[in-house]
């Protein structure tokens, strides 16, 4: 092998918003002909849970297409895989350090930022705000923020930096 990363998967709670928007997002700005592999999955593991209708219709609106998307959830073979592996919160860092031994980045770090974190709905508002105007706005603007570090990061991946 001559070093370079071969693949790349974004890990965050249920796998139906900030991974799938991150996976997403890199694969279009990798392009076509990158021979790096891109994926995503959860930390939780909750089959039934599936992507919003609005962070659908929101990536769409970004060219996203998401209909195909199966979410799924991070096991031992998943991880071993993956050659990098970005989180999108720190709880996430945690679990991947408690049960898998890996130091995974967070998103804005590993497109060349400050660690910051990526709060998920559940993170700020109560169950019932859930489809709040306000919790739909955090959510367009994490998937805008998402978007629009991916060029970064397929440049440092390209580049070799991360």
């Amino acid at each position: 092998m001559d070093g370079r990363l071969r693949s790349v998967l974004f890990v965050c709670t249920g796998n139906v918003f900030r991974s799938l928007t991150a996976e997403r997002a890199l694969i279009r700005a990798l392009g076509g002909s990158s021979a790096v592999s891109v994926a995503s999955a959860g930390i939780e593991d909750v089959p039934d849970l599936r992507v919003r209708s609005d962070v659908a219709a929101y990536l769409a609106s970004h060219g996203l297409d998401v209909a195909d998307h199966q979410r799924r959830t991070l096991t031992p073979e998943i991880a071993a895989g993956a050659g990098l592996i970005i989180a999108m919160n720190s709880d996430h860092r945690c679990f991947l350090a408690d049960r898998h031994a890996i130091e995974a980045p967070l998103y804005t770090a590993a497109i060349g930022g400050a660690a910051e974190e990526m709060p998920n709905v559940d993170d700020l508002f109560h169950p019932d705000d859930y489809l709040s105007e306000p919790a739909k706005q955090h959510i367009r603007d994490t998937i805008d923020r998402i978007i629009g570090g991916a060029p970064a990061l397929a440049q440092r991946i390209q580049a070799g930096l991360v």
